[in-house]
């Protein structure tokens, strides 16, 4: 099972989700939890602790009511779900029931789909949509119960801002430093990036990947047949890292509140104006809102290599069952019962930091402006970050990206560490 998990873990670091997998499962100080079940049915559910919403609480407390069977939750910090999940299902441990994790990952080669129960006979697998489908199986079975939605990611920026000042969406990296530069002479600061925090700084180099695709259309077949398929072979990734570097070294472009795994400190800057873009997703536009915002959002592709094409989260989050579970047909019941027409319609309607739904013909969930900003702006169907789909990315890429702001690290440092740690892991499969 430990072997199992270390596969796992390869997909799971490239999504930032599972990266010390292996060394959670290792160990066994610190207890995470002690499940103390009741005679009574229970369920465990596992998840980072915003992943988890006020909706979802809502919905879990009246499946309790309905059925009798409580369900518990276990939250981690957003920047520990690795190391938790990893001491939770070490040894084909039962002490989790379902657990979350991205969907549009491509499993294969990984072992999901031998810790994950098979749904493929439930009802409302006929009422995924194609993209939430496809997201959620492996080989033609699903594993996954998914109620995000797909959405894009590239800039926001305030458009209210740049329409006061004349600004012009740049389709060119040069033109985005020039916007820079210009929102510099303004008086504000270009970007908010939290810059220590492992999945948003990675956001950047996921940003490389329709040029990535461009050079190497089969790239997770090149890229995961072993480690003498490197990322210094390709000149995108190189030339990209190099740009990622030259943005990064200018620290008067960002800013940051010290709250970077949170990222709660980021509505608040964008709101007050302290800063007018940010690298993220398009629904993030609704959530300024909710939180105050007065401005109208827009979104662009980012322009690494001149690039004009936006990227795919593949799916956003989705519920797995244990197959270690003594549970599993509760887990079931419980799935059926938030894939109810009418809690469906709930569940979209009060997450309006989701833009598309993984079920057909939902009403309550619409698209941000910039989303249809960003989808009439891209000039190619937005691929799926490769990081989905890439084994043995290594998850502590922020930490050079934070090298290339002190100074500490060059592109080619960064590209070398990468394919490093790519021929270690590939070694320790061995």
């Amino acid at each position: 099972m430990e072997e199992l998990w270390r596969r796992t873990a390869a997909l799971a670091g490239s999504a930032g989700i599972m990266a010390m997998l292996l060394a959670g499962c290792g160990r066994k100080e610190p207890q995470i939890v002690e499940t103390q079940r009741p005679e009574e049915t229970s369920i465990t559910v596992m998840a980072s602790q915003n992943w988890v919403k006020d909706i979802d609480k809502q919905l879990f407390q009246e499946f309790e009511e309905e059925t009798g069977i409580d369900v518990k939750l276990l939250l981690t910090p957003d920047n520990r779900y690795e190391f938790f999940v990893g001491e939770c299902m070490a040894g084909g441990s039962d002490a989790v029931d379902i657990f979350m994790f991205p969907a549009g990952s491509g499993y294969s080669g990984t072992g999901m789909q031998d810790i994950a129960v098979d749904l493929s006979e439930e009802k409302w697998v006929k009422d995924l949509e194609e993209w939430a489908l496809e997201a959620c199986s492996f080989d033609g079975k699903v594993i996954g119960f998914s109620t995000w939605g797909e959405d894009y990611e590239g800039i926001l920026y305030n458009k209210t801002f740049f329409e006061e000042n004349h600004l012009e969406v740049p389709d060119t990296w040069d033109g985005f430093l020039a916007l820079c530069d210009r929102i510099c002479e303004l008086g504000t600061v270009p970007l908010y990036e939290g810059i220590n925090s492992s999945w948003h700084t990675r956001s950047w180099v996921d940003g490389l990947t329709p040029a990535l695709y461009q050079e190497i259309p089969d790239l997770p077949q090149y890229l995961n047949a072993g480690p003498l398929h490197k990322f210094g072979d390709m000149d995108a990734f190189g030339e990209g890292a190099e740009q990622i570097r030259q943005l990064f070294s200018e620290k008067r472009y960002y800013i940051s509140d010290g709250q970077d795994e949170e990222f709660q400190g980021s509505y608040g800057y964008l709101k007050e104006r302290k800063a007018v873009m940010i690298f993220t997703y398009t629904a993030y536009a609704a959530e300024l809102k909710a939180h105050g915002s007065q401005d109208d959002w827009g979104m662009f592709p980012v322009p690494l290599l001149d690039n004009q094409t936006g990227i795919s989260n593949g799916g956003g989050i989705a519920k797995y069952i244990n197959k270690n579970s003594k549970h599993i047909n509760a887990c079931k019941k419980l799935f059926r019962f938030l894939a109810r027409k009418e809690n469906l319609e709930r569940y979209y309607k009060e997450r309006t930091d989701l833009v598309t739904s993984a079920f057909k013909d939902v009403e309550s969930v619409h698209m941000t402006d910039a989303t249809k900003e960003m989808l009439e702006r891209t000039k190619e169907t937005p691929p799926v970050m490769f990081v989905k789909d890439v084994v043995y990315v290594d998850p502590d890429i922020y930490q050079y990206i934070k090298g290339f702001a002190d100074g500490t690290c060059t592109a080619q440092d960064f590209v070398r560490k990468c394919d490093e740690y790519r021929t270690k892991m590939f070694q320790s499969d061995q």
